[in-house]
C-alpha cells in the first residue's frame, strides 16, 4: 500500500509530464521539497498501482478536465485538506 506522498508523485507521472509540471508549479516550496524525492522513487508503476491510484484520486474528486488550481485542492484533500509539508511535519511529530 502506498503511503499518500507516494500516491501523489505516482498521480502526478500518471497524468502526464506537462498536466504534473503545471501542478507541481502551484505549490509552495516545501511542498515541493517533500514531492520531488518521492517521484525521483519511481521506476515502474504496475497496471494494478495506476489503477488504484486513480480511483482513489477520483474518489477525492478528481475529474481529467479539472484546471491545475483545482487539481492540487483534491491532492491536498488526501492531507486533509493541509498542505503536502505540513501534514507530513504533523505526522511526523506524533511519533516523538
Amino acid at each position: 500500500m502506498l503511503k499518500p506522498l507516494e500516491k501523489v508523485a505516482a498521480f502526478l507521472l500518471l497524468i502526464g509530464l506537462e498536466r504534473g509540471r503545471s501542478i507541481i508549479a502551484l505549490m509552495d516550496n516545501n511542498e515541493i521539497k517533500a514531492l520531488v524525492p518521492e517521484i525521483e522513487k519511481i521506476i515502474d508503476l504496475s497496471s494494478e498501482i495506476q489503477e488504484s491510484v486513480r480511483n482513489d484520486f477520483e474518489q477525492l474528486g478528481y475529474k481529467d478536465n479539472m484546471r491545475p488550481s483545482e487539481v492540487l485542492n483534491v491532492i491536498r484533500f488526501m492531507f486533509n485538506g493541509s498542505n503536502i509539508h505540513d501534514s507530513e511535519k504533523r505526522k511526523f511529530s506524533n511519533w516523538r
